[in-house]
Formats: structure tokens, sequence, C-alpha cells
């Protein structure tokens, strides 16, 4: 199972571009997504998720870091990405997938204000 913990308009652009003062910069980072594992074997989820709304699916595949990410039992991982706050406000469901192909939903609209949202399976 994987907890998942979402941060609209975190800070996130200020402390990225702060630890790579010398490197690439980032821009219009808004959206901070923590994976916890919490289950008893390693996970490996690529950088991507659904984003469904009244108007379907979107994939949103632009997630930093790029690539697969192992996460272990117990252990935590971040994604940033830009998100268009009115596409978030009117998205319903958040999707994570694991290289098995199990899913990981959360339902967007019953817990907006909750801050933690828990991945089911």
């Amino acid at each position: 199972m994987l907890e998942i913990l979402v941060f609209m308009n975190s800070a996130v652009e200020e402390i990225l571009n702060f630890k790579t003062c010398c490197g690439p910069m980032v821009f219009d980072q808004n959206l901070e997504i923590h994976l916890t594992n919490t289950s008893d074997r390693p996970i490996v989820v690529p950088s991507r998720f659904d984003l469904i709304g009244d108007s379907g699916p979107r994939r949103i595949d632009y997630l930093t870091p790029n690539g697969d990410q192992k996460i272990l039992p117990g252990e935590t991982i971040a994604f940033y990405c830009q998100m268009d706050e009115d596409r978030w406000n009117a998205a319903r469901r958040l999707v994570f997938y694991d290289r098995e192909g199990r899913e990981y939903p959360l339902d967007l609209k019953a817990s907006k204000t909750e801050g933690r949202r828990n991945g089911n399976n």
C-alpha cells in the first residue's frame, strides 16, 4: 500500500532552487506529492499519475524526478510538478500505478481538506 500526502501550492520551487543554487533552476513546481510505502515489500512507481475529473482522465507524466522510483518498505519519496489550479480543483481522483500493474487511487473530493490521502491496495 502507498500512503500519499499531497501539498498544492507548496513552497517547493523556492526549496529546490535553494538546494541547487549553482545548478539548473526549477520553475513553477507548485504540487508536491509524498509517497510512503506502508507494505512489507519494495514498490517500483513510474513518475506519472492519472488525474481524473468530469472530462475524463489526464495523464500527468512530467513529474520530477523522472523515471522509475523504487520505494523500500517504510521509505518516503517525493515527486514535484507544475499543476494548473483549475484542473486540480476539478479533479475527483488521482491514481498512481506500480510496475506490477497495481493501482493506488485517491478520492480527492472526499479529502481536499485532509492533507493526508491514502492510496488503496
